[in-house]
């Protein structure tokens, strides 16, 4: 008996040993071991949500979970380069840089071990945070078992082999979890006894999506095998007024009708004109539905749903948005330094698409670390002058169409003023003259339209600006030919 208990009391000591160097090794271990387990964690759900975005899923509960998925891999990565890339921040200065390509997580990892004046707290908290991630990805890996095997049943979606940057230019990036939600509810059948059209409305400030979502539910195959006519109304301001374009039109038997149509953003809605809306029921067939677009929120008075509100992009999602854009083809774990200025130009974008295609453009024609400090030296400039000058981000002006700066790459003393913003249907005519060429040209002169983006995706909308060139009296007429921004 006395050698049964000693042997028990021996395996309770060396496991309390275990456990106890086990607790102490943890606590130890550097953050560069943390995030090194995140990225490889990370990558195994990248892998997954590529085959996922790769199948044609119907499943209303998978595609929740795999919305859910795409959100933790956002977060994880942000939490990833975050941290990293605020250690190589700090060293960009006091470090040299080998030229052997080190991978960008052993060298945050010896940054983190090998520095002195690196703050306690900082490591310690940085640690929990990036433990703490590990276990909520960890446990959606286990909960995504079930779900993997599910994938091999759906089928694969046909697509040319893009790169990724290609491929976010040309598909609407961020929205998957506000286009199930509209498209269940197209599909979904009437209630039974319903007297009055069935109404969506979907709200949200400048240029946060509403016309491409909009846009890209006439071009969706399941809502356009459930209606025989869509009907998308533009909100262009320069369209004849009731003009609207016919997206699909044939003969089905079931004859449903939808129409799409954006609002003025001023528009005040009573009572009485909420029923001559739905009265609309009468003249067109059953189970026909309306979704209406607005800036402003009276639009949800119309509604017989719950509306949707769109937002812009978590920090998250824009700045993986972003790394696949500035980086293009190029893997950011070459070019740790890129990363991190291109961390800190995201930053100050404040999520905007417009902006991170046009400053995106600028990044991916040189790859070198010199051009992108002075891309983010003119950018920290800039949103300086502008709150100096008008008290505000030059983003937040520019949505408020107010007048505001963008940054120059030809001269530092000159100014780019904006005075106008306007966004242009595929109609009307654009601008000759880009506005990347006023930014690298120190011959521009007075005022001139100037065209910042041509979208690639529906409804193709193009965005211009009014702008108007302001050169110090002191500059004098001739000047050395100006190097081009490619050769910088």
């Amino acid at each position: 008996m006395e050698t049964f208990v000693s042997a028990v009391l021996g395996d309770l000591l060396s496991r309390l040993i275990s456990f106890v160097f086990d607790r102490c090794y943890r606590q130890q271990k550097g953050v560069g071991d943390y995030l090194l387990q995140l990225h490889r964690v990370l990558l195994r759900i990248q892998a997954t949500m590529e085959e996922a975005e790769g199948r044609h899923i119907t499943n209303k509960a998978m595609l929740r979970q795999l919305q859910m998925l795409r959100e933790m891999m956002y977060k994880g990565c942000y939490l990833l380069d975050t941290f990293t890339y605020q250690v190589l921040q700090q060293h960009r200065d006091n470090d040299q840089v080998s030229d052997h390509p080190l991978s960008i997580y052993c060298r945050a990892k010896r940054l983190c071990f090998s520095t002195r004046g690196m703050n306690v707290s900082f490591q310690v908290d940085g640690v929990k945070e990036v433990q703490k991630m590990l276990e909520s990805l960890q446990s959606i890996i286990v909960d995504m078992t079930e779900f993997i095997v599910f994938l091999k049943f759906y089928p694969p979606i046909n697509r040319e082999p893009y790169s990724k940057y290609l491929f976010l230019e040309n598909c609407m990036f961020g929205r998957q979890a506000e286009m199930e939600k509209i498209i269940s509810f197209l599909l979904q059948p009437e209630p039974p006894g319903a007297e009055s059209l069935q109404v969506l409305p979907i709200t949200g400030p400048a240029r946060v999506g509403k016309s491409t979502l909009a846009e890209h539910l006439c071009y969706d195959e399941r809502v356009r095998n459930h209606f025989s006519t869509i009907i998308l109304c533009s909100g262009d301001s320069t369209a004849p007024e009731g003009s609207g374009a016919v997206k699909k039109r044939t003969h089905g038997s079931h004859g449903r009708s939808l129409i799409i149509t954006e609002l003025a953003d001023d528009l005040v809605i009573d009572e009485r004109q909420c029923r001559n809306f739905y009265s609309s029921r009468n003249h067109m067939p059953p189970g026909s539905k309306i979704i209406v677009t607005s800036r402003s929120e009276n639009i949800i008075k119309l509604g017989t749903t719950v509306a949707i509100k769109l937002d812009f992009l978590s920090r998250e999602a824009y700045w993986y948005f972003f790394k696949v854009m500035a980086f293009g083809s190029t893997n950011p774990a070459d070019h740790p330094e890129l990363a991190s200025i291109a961390m800190e130009i995201a930053a100050g974008l404040e999520r905007c698409f417009v902006g991170a295609h046009v400053i995106c453009g600028f990044l991916r024609a040189n790859m070198q670390r010199r051009f992108w400090n002075k891309i983010l030296e003119c950018q920290r400039n800039n949103i300086d002058r502008n709150i100096r000058i008008f008290g505000e981000h030059p983003l937040a002006l520019i949505q408020k169409k107010q007048t505001a700066y963008v940054w120059s790459l030809s001269n530092m003393s000159m100014r780019v003023k904006v005075l106008y913003c306007q966004t242009h249907s595929t109609l009307n005519d654009v601008p000759k003259i880009a506005l990347h060429e006023v930014q690298t040209s120190a011959k521009a002169r007075g005022k001139l339209e100037a065209l910042v983006l041509k979208s690639r995706i529906p409804p193709y909308h193009s965005y211009s600006m009014t702008c108007e060139i302001e050169v110090p009296r002191d500059m004098t007429t001739k000047k050395k030919r100006p190097r081009s921004y490619l050769e910088i």
